[in-house]
């Protein structure tokens, strides 16, 4: 079986979930959340910043090492089928255009795709990774706020643009996104009045992965949730745009 075939027929994740991965051997004991970057027919790949010792021994593992690694865990981006039609903007900052690629992979490989564009952002030309995405047929749009590469800004502002180009299609638009917190509310912020759909997966340090140490809680509409069960994705409402409801001593119920 083909890769495409795999992703489409056979798939063992979806575009958004995440793993917890180890290297063996190891000097530390917890595993590290990964978003997945992309899978075919009998493998796996994650995208890995060496921010710190366990990260480390991670991208140092070469071809044939042993890894700890989980099943597919949390909940992902909606599937392609359920996106609609479209316009597609995928709004990736920094690390955060893992997951995004593995769902413009699984875009590529059906029949009728729906029109997608990838906005990818990053502080300068070393932030953006460009060549992680030169697999991927849709469009690719980097941004840099020192405008070393690409649009000059961020990719909030370039998704702004982007949807003011689109003029009656935002009707049927939807936006996804991963990346630092304050990118993703700054973009909710920016297009919620013009685009009816927004997903957000948010990037959270977690310790077990499976909701019961409850380390990386999230406040929602519904209450505080452990982001690595519930999410990591979001629609963008039940995170962001909800709290100037929240007045007079009243709290979202736990």
């Amino acid at each position: 079986m083909g890769d495409d075939e795999a992703r489409l027929q056979e798939p063992r994740s979806r575009p958004g979930q995440f793993a917890m991965l180890l290297a063996k051997p190891s000097q530390h004991l917890v595993r590290r959340p990964m978003s997945i970057l992309d899978e075919g027919d009998g493998w796996r790949s994650y995208m890995v910043k060496p921010v710190g010792p366990a990260t480390r021994e991670l991208v140092a593992t070469r071809v044939g090492d042993p890894l700890e690694a989980s099943e597919p865990l949390g909940n992902g981006f909606p599937l392609p089928e359920e996106l609609g039609p479209g316009p597609l903007l995928l709004v990736g900052g920094g690390f955060g255009i893992a997951p995004l690629h593995f769902l413009a992979r699984r875009l590529d490989a059906m029949r009728h795709p729906p029109k997608y564009s990838i906005l990818y952002g990053g502080r300068t030309a070393r932030d953006v990774e460009r060549e992680v995405l030169d697999d991927v047929l849709g469009p690719v749009l980097p941004s840099t706020d020192d405008g070393t590469l690409g649009f000059h800004g961020t990719c909030v502002d370039l998704c702004v643009r982007e949807v003011e180009r689109m003029e009656q299609r935002t009707a049927s638009a939807v936006v996804l996104t991963c990346g630092p917190h304050a990118m993703m509310r700054a973009l909710f912020d920016a297009v919620q009045d013009r685009v009816p759909t927004i997903h957000v997966s948010l990037e959270e340090i977690m310790a077990c992965g499976v909701g019961v140490c409850m380390g990386c809680v999230a406040h929602t509409r519904e209450g505080y949730v452990p982001i690595c069960t519930h999410g990591p994705v979001f629609a963008a409402g039940e995170i962001f745009g909800f709290e100037h409801q929240l007045s007079h001593g009243e709290s979202a119920h736990e």
